[in-house]
């Protein structure tokens, strides 16, 4: 199931990948589709985190010749590893592993696309009816419930984690009309109660009344005050 969620956003993404033909069950190759790109993508499924030398080796071994006689290959390949968590409380046991293969730059870009069977199934249920990942990520109400429970199991979670892992995704923007810096500023003032107290400022630095001078004769109110 997790991957097919992700051919579909692979392919749905700005560099339309498509997957080439393989006979391996655990790993995918993509190319890019799009004539502005020249990126490939490798996808593994693992039950364990290997050390990168053997994520090197396995994948140097089993990569279509095709591939590797391709120049842009070797620089512009990300591989993400699909590794399943019993729960995300678990996280901690494999962090520094995770840590090891992200941070290795030798041969492949790595990433690992951690994941538990409950975050799979509601990420599937949420897809079945009708909704899709790009407008999940931008849920302002299931990004604040997330940020408050970033260990709680649930679709955003788990689409979150996709646009971290695969960097060529981006999150979609959301257009909105921003509020005039003026009145944002007259509201902070009214709320403050210190409208009066502007006012005062700047009615002396209209009639002509230095800066340094209005500024010293109000600290020297407060100060007595």
């Amino acid at each position: 199931m997790i991957k097919k969620i992700i051919q579909k956003v692979v392919k749905g993404s700005p560099c339309q990948f498509l997957q080439l033909e393989t006979l391996l069950e655990d790993l995918a190759f993509y190319k890019a589709d799009h004539v502005s790109y020249q990126r490939f993508l490798v996808v593994l499924e693992s039950d364990k985190l290997s050390t990168p030398s053997e994520l090197n080796e396995y994948i140097q071994g089993n990569t279509p010749q095709s591939l590797l006689e391709t120049p842009t290959f070797a620089k512009n390949t990300d591989l993400v590893i699909l590794f399943r968590l019993d729960s995300l409380t678990k996280l901690h046991q494999y962090e520094h592993k995770i840590f090891d293969i992200e941070e290795n730059a030798y041969s492949l870009k790595k990433h690992v696309l951690y994941y538990t069977e409950a975050e799979l199934e509601k990420l599937k249920q949420y897809l079945d009816t009708g909704g899709s990942i790009e407008k999940l990520i931008t849920e302002p109400e299931s990004f604040n419930h997330y940020k408050q429970y970033p260990f709680k199991e649930s679709a955003f979670s788990l689409a979150c984690r996709l646009y971290v892992k695969f960097p060529f995704l981006a999150v979609p923007a959301k257009e909105a009309v921003l509020t005039n810096a003026n009145q944002l500023a007259d509201q902070f003032l009214s709320e403050q109660k210190l409208s009066g107290f502007y006012n005062s400022i700047e009615l002396q630095l209209t009639n002509g009344d230095g800066y340094q001078e209005v500024m010293e004769e109000l600290i020297n109110e407060q100060m007595a005050d």
